[in-house]
């Protein structure tokens, strides 16, 4: 089927004109929703920890890096794809599991960089990466995600790859070479959930894709055809024998990946989301306070359990793959946002309490498999013996279920003004509404490049 070349031509070729107006506006959207989030990442313990290796071993002055200042461009790639990833706050598909944006921006911004480009050629590049994520996760999906990958790391360095290439202007046939650069760079194992090494994933993701283009693009060779045969990367990455190579083909320009994307409302895995809006929606509703209640019990599709693998978290980062903590932030505080994902917050005895009180369950296609398996269900038990249930099918944020504007307002400036504050963060924010005009990167890079120090 030729899905590689398929693949290499579509990013080679497709222009910032070919792009329909509506795709380029959500394409700002998610862009957006990914620099604040990266620029709160950027000052976390994580942040600090991946700046201290990148400034150590990977300077350089070609690139910004997110709420810092400069690095190499694989450097760069590396550093904004972890920040973006940090705190688990960043987009997410609706239709498959993948985090878009973290791996595919930072290499869109590194390898305009280099190319001295425009932020026209940021949103192809980006735009032509989110694609090239999808269809390659949509074609290796679900076998591949089942065996234990994380395919935010391994597909989106395909992602990655396909917008560094777009942005340094590839031929199709370094492209090519550049995705076989790739397959054998692409890995992220959910055996890390819960640990620093997630948000690496996507950093990594991003560091290797503007690799692997920079060194097609210096001549490096590679399989040409990376995707196809008894050992490219499609079946050795699906045990199943699930490879779908129409999945990378079909439609290929014609449909968008970029309006499957959808924005989170939490900072937490997404397959926590559903569940903790239903019960949001019942306190609210009831004035229902922790004291109040007597049990929760949430249902959830048999495809969270591989993620749900902190049912008593010690962390923060724990906390983000534990429903018992996530149902019992929204009991106790009616929201959770970047304040409760803290280790104190997990630790103070009045949350332990509240975890205490939620169990969990897992049915088989809860939902009749739909959509990444989201949605949950959630029965909620008061003191007095009342018992109220709530079905949220589709994860808040997601294209069935959005989120309103002013919800993402608000999450954007908690994000970005602690980092850049409240000035720079508006600056931010102007800068992606206009990125498809003259000037807007540059006021972008410089407006979302200032530390904390500089707020």
């Amino acid at each position: 089927m030729a899905e590689t070349n398929t693949l290499a031509e579509f990013a080679a070729t497709t222009s910032f004109d070919d792009i329909p107006t509506d795709v380029v506006e959500e394409a700002k959207r998610a862009i957006r929703d990914y620099v604040g989030v990266a620029l709160y990442g950027s000052q976390h313990d994580i942040g600090d920890r991946i700046s201290s290796y990148v400034d150590g071993y990977l300077p350089g002055d070609d690139a910004a890096v997110l709420g810092r200042g400069t690095a190499s461009p694989p450097g760069a790639a590396l550093s904004n794809g972890t920040f973006g990833h940090a705190i688990d706050y960043d987009d997410t598909f609706e239709s498959i599991v993948i985090h878009p944006t973290s791996p595919v921006f930072p290499a869109a911004l590194a390898g305009v960089q280099v190319a001295e480009g425009s932020g026209r050629d940021a949103l192809t590049a980006y735009i032509v990466g989110v694609e090239a994520a999808f269809r390659t996760g949509h074609a290796t999906y679900p076998s591949h995600y089942d065996n234990g990958w994380h395919s935010t790391g391994t597909v989106g360095t395909f992602g990655a790859s396909a917008a560094a290439a777009s942005a340094l202007g590839l031929t199709p046939e370094a492209i090519e070479r550049a995705y076989g650069i790739a397959a054998s760079c692409s890995s992220s194992l959910k055996k890390n959930f819960g640990s620093m090494t997630k948000p690496l994933h996507a950093g990594h993701a991003a560091q290797m894709g503007v690799r692997a283009a920079m060194l097609a693009d210096a001549g490096f060779t590679a399989d040409d055809a990376v995707f196809e045969g008894d050992i490219g990367y499609g079946r050795v990455m699906t045990p199943g024998g699930e490879y779908d190579p129409s999945a990378i083909t079909e439609g290929l320009g014609e449909t968008w990946a970029v309006d499957d994307i959808g924005f989170k409302p939490y900072p937490s895995g997404v397959i926590t989301h559903a569940a903790m809006d239903a019960a949001r929606e019942v306190v609210e509703r009831e004035d229902i306070g922790p004291d109040d209640v007597e049990s929760v019990r949430v249902a959830l599709d048999d495809a969270a359990s591989e993620m749900l693998i902190h049912a008593d978290p010690d962390d923060a980062l724990q906390a983000k793959f534990s429903i018992e903590f996530c149902l019992a932030a929204i009991l106790r505080e009616r929201d959770a946002g970047v304040r409760e994902f803290s280790d104190e917050y997990v630790a103070d005895p009045r949350t332990q309490e509240v975890v205490a009180k939620v169990e969990r369950e897992f049915e088989s296609n809860l939902f009749g498999g739909e959509f990444a398996g989201y949605g949950a269900r959630v029965t909620l038990t008061t003191t007095d013996g009342e018992q109220y249930v709530a079905v949220e099918k589709y994860a808040p944020g997601s294209p069935n279920n959005p989120v309103s504007d002013d919800r993402l307002d608000a999450k954007f400036f908690e994000c970005a003004e602690p980092t850049v504050g409240p000035e720079r963060a508006d600056a931010v924010a102007a800068a992606i509404a206009d990125l498809d005009t003259d000037g807007a990167l540059d006021r972008l890079l410089e407006s979302a490049t200032a530390g904390s120090d500089d707020a």
